[in-house]
């Protein structure tokens, strides 16, 4: 259970940081530009790491469980419970940075990212 708590907090603060270092930029006229916001999710990740990292292992991502598990380096029974705890962790961030960051014109929204481009 330890190792889920960790996973859930540990991906809260990193969506949290990053995400909100993405919206900061966005409604403050690009003050913190690519290369910040570049750090802030190093760094994020590298305290996180260094922090928690031997509790759970550190893996605060779906794709790095994945992985790990495909390389027989994780428990594949443990997988789904590893996701699940991610997921929830980047939901509630999710959450708070719209709790935070909502206002009547609604800026959060202006912070997502669109993608053009395709088949036609």
């Amino acid at each position: 259970m330890q190792k889920l708590m960790t996973e859930v907090l540990g991906r809260y603060f990193l969506i949290f940081a990053g995400c909100a270092s993405v919206v900061v930029n966005v409604n403050n006229d690009k003050v913190v530009s690519l290369p910040g916001i570049s750090i802030v999710w190093g760094l994020a990740v590298m305290v996180l790491v260094y922090s928690v990292g031997h509790i759970s292992g550190a893996h605060f991502n779906p794709a790095v469980t994945i992985a790990f598990a495909t390389c027989k380096r994780f428990p594949l029974k443990q997988v789904p419970a590893y996701i699940t705890a991610q997921v929830f962790g980047s939901t509630m961030a999710a959450g708070t940075l719209r709790l935070l960051f909502s206002s009547p014109d609604n800026v959060f929204a202006a912070a997502r990212i669109r993608f053009t481009g395709g088949c036609d």
